[in-house]
C-alpha cells in the first residue's frame, strides 16, 4: 500500500513538471454576463446589429406632355362702305332704322343673310346688337364662309317711313341746288310733301315751299329739274331745293316733311337733314 501511494505521488508530481513546462494551465469557467435587466441568468446574448435602412422605391417618371401648337386666332370679317349707308332690323328698306355705317368706319359681320346683298353686322350705332346692312356700297374683308346663317325679321307692318340725306350741291347759275336723297322706307306711297331749308348761323330761311309732287328721277338736274308725282316703298327719288348762288360755307338745316296723299293730306312725316354749304 505505500508503495502504491508513493506511486501515485511521483506520477502527479511528474505531470505537474510537464503542464509547467509547456506552460499550460487549467482551463478557467466561462463568466456569465449580466442580462440587461441586471439578472445574472448565467446566459450570453450577443448584441444585435441594426439592419442597414431599406431604400425607398423611386416612383415612375411621369410621361411628358408633347407641347401642342397654339391656335391661330380667329379674325372675323369685317365691313366698310364707300356711302354712308343705314342699318336696319330686317333686310329691306322698310324695316326700321337701327343705325348707320359711315364712310371711314367700320364694323364686324356677325352673320349672313337668306336675302341677296345684305349682311347680318354689329350695329355701329347700339353695341351688342345686330342689324342688317345693305350691300350695294359695302366692301368686305375676310373670310364670311363661316358665318352662320342669320333668318330675316318677320316684315314690319306697312307704315310711312323714308330716309333723307344730301346727295350732292349742284350749280344752275341763277341758283344753288341742294339736292335731297328720299328713300322710301315704309309700306305705303308717298305723294306729296313741303321743304323747309334754314340758315342756323343766322336762322334765316333760304327756301319754303310746298310740293304737291316734288320728287325728281335724277339727282343730277336740268335746270329747273324734272319732277316725279309719287315715291313707291322701296324707291329711291331726289328733291332739288334752288337757293341764292351766294350762300357759301354756312351750316344749314333741311326740314323735309312728306304726305300719303295730294295736298299734304294722308299721313305725314317729317325728317331733318343737317348739312355744310360748300
Amino acid at each position: 500500500m505505500e508503495r502504491s501511494a508513493a506511486r501515485v505521488q511521483v506520477l502527479t508530481i511528474f505531470i505537474g513538471l510537464i503542464l509547467a513546462a509547456c506552460g499550460g494551465s487549467a482551463p478557467s469557467a466561462p463568466t456569465a454576463t449580466p442580462s440587461p435587466q441586471g439578472v445574472d441568468n448565467g446566459i450570453v446574448q450577443a448584441s444585435e446589429t441594426p439592419a442597414p435602412p431599406t431604400a425607398s422605391p423611386t416612383p415612375p417618371a411621369m410621361p411628358t406632355a408633347s407641347p401642342q401648337p397654339s391656335p391661330t386666332p380667329t379674325v372675323p370679317p369685317m365691313i366698310r362702305v364707300s356711302e354712308n349707308t343705314n342699318c336696319r332690323e330686317g333686310p329691306a328698306i322698310n324695316y326700321l332704322f337701327a343705325g348707320v355705317l359711315t364712310v371711314g368706319s367700320s364694323a364686324e359681320v356677325i352673320g349672313q343673310s337668306d336675302i341677296e346683298n345684305y349682311w347680318y353686322i354689329s350695329n355701329p350705332d347700339r353695341p351688342g346688337e345686330g342689324c342688317w346692312l345693305w350691300g350695294e356700297y359695302a366692301q368686305v374683308e375676310g373670310n364670311t364662309d363661316v358665318l352662320p346663317l342669320i333668318t330675316r325679321a318677320p316684315s314690319p307692318t306697312p307704315g310711312v317711313g323714308f330716309d333723307v340725306y344730301v346727295k350732292r350741291f349742284s350749280d344752275c347759275g341763277w341758283a344753288q341746288m341742294i339736292v335731297f336723297a328720299i328713300v322710301n322706307t315704309g309700306g305705303t306711297r308717298i305723294w306729296s310733301g313741303y321743304v323747309n331749308v334754314e340758315n342756323l348761323d343766322s336762322d334765316e330761311v333760304l327756301y319754303n315751299a310746298r310740293e304737291r309732287h316734288p320728287f325728281s328721277g335724277l339727282d343730277m338736274p336740268d335746270c329747273p329739274p324734272d319732277h316725279g308725282n309719287e315715291l313707291w316703298p322701296g324707291e329711291m327719288k331726289y328733291i332739288h331745293v334752288p337757293i341764292d348762288p351766294g350762300v357759301s360755307g354756312i351750316s344749314a338745316l333741311g326740314t323735309i316733311t312728306l304726305c300719303t296723299a295730294d295736298h299734304q293730306g294722308g299721313t305725314c312725316l317729317t325728317k331733318y337733314s343737317y348739312f355744310t354749304m360748300p
